[in-house]
């Protein structure tokens, strides 16, 4: 059985353990492949993820932990809303600063500068699970997912099934698409998916009449990422006219907003 990741609990308890027993005899304690291994973090990266433990913040990476050592693309991490003060001057404090943001929903972007590869790294934080173009489609279950983070090593990660459910919905309705290591991704994850926890009835809810979350988990089964497109492609036209308006309110609203920010001149948000 695969081991499971640690929460900040099993940490601190280990530390304590540690204080009174003393270090451990690693000849008796080999590593075994059951244990997953702590991914490689860039320097640059490491030095932000530091400052949001130090400064006691909720926090999680969304996806992307195999990414974690290039400086190309954003690291997507989710954070608890009322902590964004605190993420701000923590981040600040390892050098990153804000960019405008306007119409991006609850996305905050963070930059920081890599002295040795002479290239910035940027942070994309979110307080809510909000897919589509113009973050339109708003699904709940954000502080949940915190409460559910496990940590690998000092890295905070979704829970396995949390994991496989919101890169599932990004795939679906950000990108509409599937990139060979997201398809991979989420038949490594679908084994421990449920359709019964929150984000499974969640997602469930989310495309009733057009596939429900066991419907869904058993396309990725399949590898038939074509159905799972097709289906997204028509899930606006499975919700209630309120939920409707909503979107069609948030998504007019968020891109005025960037057109707004894009014709100001560039500064912080």
């Amino acid at each position: 059985m695969r081991a499971r990741l640690k929460t900040r609990g099993d940490l601190r308890q280990d530390a304590e353990n540690d204080r009174r027993n003393g270090p451990a005899d690693m000849r008796n304690h080999a590593p075994t492949t059951d244990v997953p291994s702590a991914p490689a973090i860039h320097p640059a990266v490491g030095r932000a993820f530091e400052a949001l433990e130090r400064a006691s913040i909720q926090w999680c990476l969304l996806r992307g932990e195999a990414e974690l050592t290039s400086t190309d693309g954003d690291v997507d991490l989710l954070a608890a809303r009322g902590d964004m003060p605190r993420l701000r001057e923590a981040l600040a404090g390892a050098g990153y600063v804000p960019l405008r943001a306007w119409g991006r929903g609850s996305h905050r972007f963070f930059v920081g500068w890599d002295e040795e590869s002479s290239r910035r790294i940027k942070l994309d934080v979110v307080t809510q699970l909000a897919y589509g173009r113009y973050q339109e489609v708003r699904i709940a279950g954000a502080d949940g997912c915190l409460a559910r983070r496990r940590y690998l090593g000092t890295l905070a990660l979704l829970s396995p099934d949390d994991a496989f459910w919101t890169l599932l919905l990004h795939c679906m309705l950000d990108r509409e698409a599937f990139s060979v290591a997201q398809q991979e991704r989420l038949l490594e994850l679908a084994g421990e998916a449920d359709c019964t926890s929150e984000l499974g009835n969640l997602v469930g809810g989310a495309f009733a009449g057009r596939g429900e979350s066991a419907a869904l988990l058993e396309l990725v089964h399949a590898e038939d990422w074509t159905a799972l497109k097709t289906i997204a492609q028509g899930a606006p036209a499975v919700f209630g006219p309120r939920r409707r308006l909503e979107m069609r309110l948030r998504r007019l609203g968020n891109r005025s907003l960037r057109w707004t920010s894009k014709v100001l001149p560039r500064g912080r948000w």
